[in-house]
């Protein structure tokens, strides 16, 4: 295999912004839904799929808290993989509430996802790895935290390139409609948290 190296010089800016995390979370769970769609393997064969859910779940959180102005040492030193930290943080600071069942399988799953590894879950044998649920609630929280992504990304990376921020928000919003079923692009604008967001920054 052959590694290209380049000398350019890496932009951390863009590389952690919101956005980028954003983008990892999306790539990450639609890894985990692709694993339980085209192979089907049992739990205690492979936990690939809740890993790799697990690690989609944190970057979203991630995104949102670098909204909210949380610097990547903070993350790193103050929250490192912890889901519940990342979770309870993000409450704290407004993310929407995560309905009921899709908030209970995060927290079911969080103390498996340690700053060192990811431990095995013991499953009932002869069971699948149901993702589902962990995939909806990442895509839900990126479709909830959507507007102010771009907006961030817009205000502070944006160029004379970039699509409008409707217009980004919407493409945003398609790409996470392929992922899961929670998200409709037609109906995106009639989420409470796109609309609210929308009239505070003048997004239409």
């Amino acid at each position: 295999m052959t590694t290209t190296r380049t000398d350019e010089p890496i932009d951390e800016a863009a590389r952690t912004s919101p956005l980028a995390l954003w983008r990892y979370a999306h790539e990450y769970l639609s890894v985990a839904r692709n694993l339980c769609v085209q192979l089907r393997i049992r739990c205690d064969e492979s936990q690939a799929p809740y890993h790799v859910a697990a690690q989609g779940i944190e970057f979203a959180l991630k995104s949102f808290l670098r909204v909210r102005g949380a610097t990547m040492e903070e993350l790193h030193r103050d929250v490192g993989h912890s889901l519940h930290k990342a979770l309870d943080r993000s409450e704290a600071q407004g993310l929407p509430s995560i309905p009921a069942a899709w908030r209970a399988a995060i927290v079911d799953l969080a103390p498996f996802h340690q700053d060192q590894q990811f431990v095995y879950i013991a499953h009932a044998a002869n069971t699948f790895p149901d993702i589902a649920p962990l995939v909806d609630a990442g895509v839900w929280i990126l479709y909830c935290i959507t507007p102010q992504v771009v907006d961030h990304f817009v205000v502070n990376l944006g160029t004379d390139s970039t699509p409008s921020p409707a217009d980004f928000v919407r493409r945003l919003h398609a790409a996470l409609s392929v992922t899961s079923g929670v998200v409709r692009p037609h109906e995106a604008v009639l989420h409470e948290t796109a609309r609210t967001y929308s009239g505070e920054t003048g997004i239409s």
